[in-house]
C-alpha cells in the first residue's frame, strides 16, 4: 500500500518536477539601486512559458515579466530601474503554472545596494520637498548719493529685476539648469564729449533694457557646487555678452559660502563674497560684500554692503528683503535694498 502511494505521488508531481529540472538559474545576489537587473534562465525552447515574478522588498504584490528567448537556450528578462530599490528585490520563476526557481511563498531575495549618488539624490530631494521647479523673481535699487559739481547735481543710482526658471536634475555632477531674464537701468557721471554742448558734466543713461541668459548648476561633489551662466545683452551701445559665475561651499537656502563674479560689456564688473545661513527654522539670512562698476564699465569701483533675510511662508513659497548701504566714496553713499519671490513646485 505505502509503495503504491509513493508511486501515485511522483506520477503526479513529474511533470512539474521534469520542467523544474529542465530550467537552470544563478540567482543575482546584490543589484545596484535604480539599475536594470537582467535576470538570465537556461532551458530548452519547448520549455513552457518563463515568467518572472518580482516585487520590491516590504511590498505584497508580485509584479510579472515574460522571459524573452534569445537562442536556443538562453531565456532573458531585464527589470526596470524603478523596481530596483533598497533594500532589495524578491523574485522567483515559473514556467506555466509551475515555480521552477523559488516560489511566492519562499522567493529570492536580492539586496539592493544604495550608490552613493542614489544617497546624494535622495538627501536632495528631501530637503527640496520633492520639488524639481523654481520660479525666482528679484527687484534690487541701489544708490550711491548724489554728487554736487557747481550748481548741478548728479544722480549715481540703478535697479535692476531679475527673473528665471530653474530646474533641478539631480544627475551629477549636473545639478539644475536655468534660464533668466535681466534688466538694469541707471544713471552714470558724465564728462565733457557724453553731456550736452557747454555742459562739463552731466547725468547720462546706463544700464540695458533686455538681457537673457542660461545658466549650468554643477556639483561635482557633495556640498561644492558652481553655477557658470551665459549672458546675452542689448546694451546702450548694441548687443553684448557677459557671464557669471559663483562657488559655493554648502547649502545655497541653509549655511554656506559663496564667492563668485559677474561680468558684463558696457555695463561694469562685479566681485562679491557672501556668507550664509539657516540656524533659525525657515528664516534664512545671508550677508554680501561686493564691488563693482556697475551700472557702468567706464564707473569708479564701488562698494556694496547688504543683507538678506528670507521668510518660509509655506513649504513651497518664500519671500525675502535686502537692505543695505552702497558708496564709491568716502564722503557719500546711500540706500541698496530690494525684495524677492521664490516659489517651489
Amino acid at each position: 500500500m505505502q509503495h503504491a502511494l509513493t508511486i501515485a505521488l511522483v506520477l503526479a508531481f513529474a511533470p512539474a518536477l521534469a520542467r523544474a529540472e529542465r530550467v537552470r538559474h544563478v540567482p543575482t545576489a546584490d543589484a545596484e539601486a535604480g539599475s536594470a537587473l537582467e535576470l538570465v534562465a537556461a532551458a530548452p525552447s519547448t520549455i513552457p512559458k518563463l515568467v518572472v515574478h518580482y516585487r520590491t522588498l516590504g511590498t505584497s504584490a508580485f509584479a510579472s515579466q515574460e522571459l524573452v528567448r534569445q537562442g536556443e537556450a538562453r531565456w532573458v528578462a531585464v527589470v526596470p530601474p524603478a523596481a530596483v530599490v533598497a533594500p532589495g528585490l524578491e523574485y522567483y520563476l515559473a514556467a506555466g503554472e509551475a515555480a521552477v526557481f523559488a516560489s511566492a511563498e519562499s522567493p529570492h531575495r536580492t539586496r539592493v545596494a544604495v550608490t552613493d549618488d542614489e544617497s546624494r539624490r535622495r538627501r536632495d530631494e528631501v530637503r527640496a520637498g520633492g520639488r524639481r521647479s523654481r520660479i525666482h523673481t528679484s527687484f534690487e535699487w541701489v544708490d550711491y548719493g548724489t554728487n554736487v559739481v557747481g550748481d548741478r547735481r548728479l544722480d549715481d543710482s540703478y535697479y535692476r529685476i531679475d527673473a528665471d526658471f530653474s530646474y533641478r536634475l539631480w544627475a551629477y555632477p549636473l545639478d539644475e539648469l536655468r534660464v533668466g531674464y535681466t534688466r538694469l537701468i541707471g544713471l552714470k557721471e558724465a564728462l565733457g564729449d557724453d553731456c550736452a554742448p557747454g555742459t562739463s558734466v552731466c547725468n547720462t543713461d546706463a544700464g540695458f533694457k533686455v538681457a537673457g541668459w542660461f545658466e549650468l548648476g554643477l556639483a561635482p561633489i557633495d556640498g561644492i557646487g558652481l553655477d557658470a551662466r551665459a549672458m546675452v545683452l542689448a546694451t546702450q551701445t548694441g548687443f553684448s555678452v557677459g557671464g557669471r559665475a559663483e562657488l559655493r561651499v554648502g547649502v545655497r537656502d541653509a549655511t554656506h559660502v559663496a564667492t563668485g563674479v559677474e561680468h558684463m560689456a558696457d555695463v561694469g564688473t562685479s566681485g562679491f563674497f557672501r556668507f550664509g545661513w539657516g540656524t533659525v527654522p525657515r528664516v534664512p539670512m545671508s550677508a554680501t560684500v561686493e564691488i563693482t562698476q556697475l551700472p557702468a564699465s567706464s564707473a569708479r569701483a564701488g562698494v556694496r554692503l547688504y543683507y538678506d533675510i528670507g521668510l518660509q511662508l509655506q513649504e513651497a513659497l518664500r519671500l525675502g528683503v535686502r537692505a543695505g548701504y552702497a558708496a564709491r566714496d568716502q564722503d557719500r553713499g546711500g540706500f541698496t535694498g530690494g525684495a524677492s519671490a521664490i516659489v517651489d513646485f
